[in-house]
């Protein structure tokens, strides 16, 4: 996409690498925000594409914003533009009915948390460690924390992330559940490849509604199993469904159209 922003195509998997090492791949680097806006947006208008792999080189996935842009904003209409051109990208992440995974070495701060938290899953390395830092500098979370964090962790957890800027560590996001799957230092990108790898053989029509139920608000018993009974209806007339069923009891392996 740029210099600081490279994808990477290997069959229905694309990979986002953020590299601006002279920022800590901070989300605030120059061409960071942009860049992946249109990796997103790339990945999201071709159908061949079924899972995106976001990561930052150089054992960094990302040290939030740029606080000496942020700064210098001194005027609402300045700092609203800034906000929302990033916030933008996340909120499409989490609309969206494809996959997206984290692959988290080293630290995410900030409105890194963010970006990993809006992912559908989230790989962490051995020496990941995340932080929201925004709190520490008179700031309060952005990137959509306020949504993804609490869902991820919990209400009380995610509070006292957000509120007290503490650094919690692979073992502490994996058991609160801000990080799904560990991984050895620099092995974060291969295991969370091989995870989309084999996502991307999945029904996209199913995925998408499991993906869709945890974004939506529903709020009720009898809503959710209105909800959870018309959706599963829908999915078993598909198609995706009738060649599943087949494959297993073929004994193969099956081959989803999204249809």
């Amino acid at each position: 996409m740029n210099d600081v922003v490279r994808t990477e195509v290997e069959g229905a998997v694309t990979t986002v690498t953020v590299d601006a090492p002279d920022y800590r791949n901070s989300m605030g680097a120059p061409g960071v925000r942009e860049g992946l806006a249109a990796a997103v947006e790339a990945f999201e208008a071709d159908a061949t594409q079924r899972v995106l792999v976001l990561t930052g080189a150089n054992g960094t996935f990302s040290a939030g914003g740029n606080l000496k842009v942020l700064s210098g904003l001194r005027t609402r209409p300045q700092m609203e533009d800034r906000i929302t051109k990033g916030g933008g990208t996340i909120g499409v992440m989490l609309r969206s009915d494809k996959l997206y995974i984290a692959a988290v070495e080293g630290p995410a701060f900030g409105a890194g948390i963010g970006l990993a938290a809006a992912c559908d899953l989230v790989v962490a390395a051995d020496g990941a460690r995340f932080c929201a830092a925004q709190i520490r500098v008179g700031a309060s979370p952005d990137g959509g924390m306020f949504w993804s964090v609490p869902r991820r962790m919990g209400r009380a957890a995610a509070k006292r992330l957000l509120l007290t800027g503490e650094e919690i560590d692979q073992t502490a996001a994996l058991a609160h559940g801000l990080a799904d799957y560990p991984a050895p230092d620099g092995g974060a990108l291969e295991a969370a490849q091989k995870l989309a790898r084999k996502l991307a053989f999945g029904p996209p029509l199913a995925q998408a509604t499991v993906k869709r139920f945890f974004a939506q608000d529903i709020a009720g018993m009898d809503a959710v199993l209105d909800w959870e009974r018309d959706t599963a209806i829908d999915n078993f007339l598909t198609d995706d469904f009738a060649e599943g069923a087949a494959a297993f009891l073929e004994k193969r392996r099956p081959t989803f159209g999204g249809t």
